[in-house]
């Protein structure tokens, strides 16, 4: 059992704490002066470099999303924990995907039909994010946040862009997309075909669009169109 002593210690150190905080997040917020800003300039560039894209790429999905990612920081002092901070960032993005037009496409004509199997969506990195709308918040021991805050959600923050590459490949994504990229691959061989002389009177042609990458996309162009018969 803790002696009167000890209890009084412990509770004046928990109010100079306290105190110091208080005056700390006082002190910071405190400004006697004020400013104002001009307008934002861009400096020259130190290297620019102009990339050709081999065969192109034609996008073919977009997906708008609201981010949610947090992190906890668990703090120390000579090795016993004295509490943590969890920093939050909240932020609105854009996936986009493309297919390549370079590689192969397989391309079966059955009659009036027209059979068309594409290389697989691929997300285009990074993905682009709405910083003017980015939220961030830090929760945590109160006492530490005034100065672990600031570090921590710039530790998350520089962590987003790689974060953001591996959702874009999530399955889950990739298949909430597949369908809108099969309509935009559709649309795009019908107007292929009309510049083709010997298919131009073939525009309202019916089209499958099948991707690489899914299991009906591993097969020859012969047999899927021979599945799709059957469906």
């Amino acid at each position: 059992m803790r002696s009167p002593k000890t209890f009084v210690l412990v509770v004046a150190a928990s109010c100079v704490g306290a105190a110091l905080a208080f005056a700390y997040m006082k002190i910071d917020s405190y400004r006697p002066w004020s400013s104002t800003r001009g307008e934002v300039r861009f400096g020259s560039p130190e290297e620019i470099m102009v990339l050709r894209t081999r065969g192109g790429l034609l996008e073919v999905s977009r997906i708008h999303a609201t981010e949610t990612f947090d992190t906890k920081f668990i703090h120390t002092l000579v090795g016993i924990p004295v509490g943590e901070t969890v920093p939050r960032i909240r932020v609105p993005v854009v996936y986009r995907y493309h297919i390549e037009l370079a590689p192969e496409w397989n391309v079966l004509r059955t009659g009036a039909e027209f059979t068309v199997v594409a290389p697989p969506v691929q997300p285009s990195l990074p993905v682009a994010v709405d910083l003017g709308r980015m939220e961030k918040e830090a929760s945590g021991t109160w006492v530490l946040l005034p100065f672990t805050e600031t570090d921590a959600l710039d530790v998350l923050e520089r962590e987003l862009t790689a974060k953001l590459a591996d959702r874009a490949v999530m399955p889950a994504y990739i298949q909430l997309q597949r369908e809108h990229a099969r309509q935009t691959v559709k649309e795009f061989v019908r107007k292929w075909l009309v510049t083709q002389a010997k298919w131009e009177s073939e525009s309202r042609s019916d089209i499958r669009v099948y991707f690489a990458d899914e299991t009906i996309g591993s097969v020859s162009p012969e047999a899927i169109h021979r599945r799709a018969l059957t469906q």
